[in-house]
């Protein structure tokens, strides 16, 4: 629509000029009441031109989205289909303070997020809300008012977690105290708050209980009762040690495990299927040799998983020194881990091949843009493996490697990936 009316505006113009020109009305000294006569009808015929010819979108019309394919994927706030390079659709959110991550309802019709207001704009009093919305509209279904204090950080895992039977929505909160809202979502109300010193983030860990992460490296179970109300709060055995070599936070799900990454590299998984997590056994996803060349793991979402094949996605780059913040830099290259037998199964160039002549530049995040940031494989049988960073957002088959897209046209340069679950 934006070309047919730049044509048709550019076309009404020189019409004019053609016209002025012919009525000699270039030099309206000579025929002065004939040019402004000339002149105002000219004006009223091509501004009904253009108003006749245009279809204009009205306000408030609202667009129902077709069935959700699974190369749906959300960059930031916008709805792509990852495989035909199409725009679906945008969220409106709240721009005074960051998102937490996205949550979906188990059965996909909704979908839940946090966001905060303030009555000057970026000033004044503010308000924190879990926002509801529909999938089918990615309009606004409702919102649930919680205290102002959630964690107003960048999009990470473990800023929102909904457990897993769908009915309580924990929002992480820091003031610089640690605690989480609870919200019912089946009655649309804020139940209350829990506090939770030395432990932050929050993570699914059963149909009434969250995990969150201690500074000493425990694991702290928070139990719900029927209403959503605070049961229980127990430490379980070390996770890591902070003091050696601590974890990032953006773990992914994988079935009823937890997978974080350490700073040097290391896989821990927590088993949550049982009353308490259970820390299973860590392992280095760099080989002697991969050390030796001083490779780590980077970017801001650096880890993905195909639930139906076990394969874990990893951004990867060498760099001589230790990363003091692995987010502030693109990985290279994307690694890919059968997870039963801990083989690596690809290594993959994470910048293509038309953005390596392009000099492409760091973008917002402080990004190196060099290669990836964020990394999301789609599920289902034919996995398409998408990733985003100064570099643009790109599309491989992930079982292959092979690319489908090199740079999507129609999406965001960069942002945050999420699914959009059924």
């Amino acid at each position: 629509m934006r070309d047919r009316r730049t044509w048709q505006v550019g076309s009404v113009y020189w019409n004019w000029t053609l016209c002025l020109r012919y009525t000699n009305i270039m030099t309206p000294q000579k025929h002065p009441i004939r040019a402004i006569a000339i002149l105002i009808g000219l004006a009223f015929a091509a501004a009904a031109n253009i108003c006749a010819s245009q279809d204009f979108d009205s306000f408030g019309r609202s667009e129902v989205l077709p069935d959700p394919e699974r190369d749906w994927v959300f960059v930031d706030y916008s709805l792509v289909d990852a495989t035909d390079d199409h725009f679906l659709g945008l969220i409106g959110v709240a721009q005074a303070g960051r998102p937490a991550a996205f949550r979906f309802s188990p059965d996909g019709l909704s979908l839940f997020l946090v966001e905060t207001f303030y009555t000057r704009g970026n000033r004044g009093e503010r308000t924190d809300t879990v926002t509801i919305f529909d999938t089918a509209t990615l309009g606004v279904a409702g919102e649930v008012v919680i205290p102002p204090k959630r964690a107003l950080l960048l999009v990470v895992e473990g800023t929102l977690a909904l457990t897993d039977n769908g009915r309580f929505l924990g929002v992480f909160n820091l003031t610089p105290a640690t605690s989480i809202s609870v919200v019912d979502i089946e009655s649309k109300s804020f139940v209350g708050e829990i506090s939770t010193p030395g432990c932050s983030l929050v993570f699914s860990a059963g149909d009434r209980s969250y995990m969150m992460i201690c500074a000493n490296g425990d694991l702290l179970t928070v139990t719900l009762d029927e209403d959503g109300r605070e049961v229980s709060k127990e430490r379980t055995e070390r996770f890591f040690d902070p003091e050696t070599d601590p974890v990032r936070e953006p773990g992914v799900r994988y079935g009823d495990e937890w997978l974080f990454v350490s700073f040097d590299g290391y896989l821990h998984t927590v088993d949550i299927s049982g009353e308490m997590p259970r820390v299973g056994e860590s392992w280095s996803l760099l080989t002697a040799s991969d050390r030796e060349q001083n490779w780590r793991i980077a970017g801001r979402q650096p880890l993905t998983v195909h639930q139906q094949s076990g394969r874990l996605y990893v951004l990867a780059r060498q760099n001589d020194e230790p990363l003091d913040d692995p987010a502030d830099v693109d990985g290279t290259e994307i690694w890919s881990f059968d997870l039963a037998s801990r083989e690596r199964l690809q290594r993959l160039e994470a910048r293509p091949e038309s953005a390596a002549s392009g000099g492409a530049a760091a973008t917002l995040g402080s990004t190196s843009g060099d290669g990836a940031s964020n990394i999301l494989v789609t599920q289902g049988d034919d996995p398409l493996l998408v990733s985003a960073g100064g570099t643009g957002i790109s599309v491989r088959h992930a079982l292959t490697g092979e690319y489908l897209h090199e740079r999507l046209q129609h999406a965001p340069s960069n942002g945050w990936l999420a699914l959009r679950m059924r």
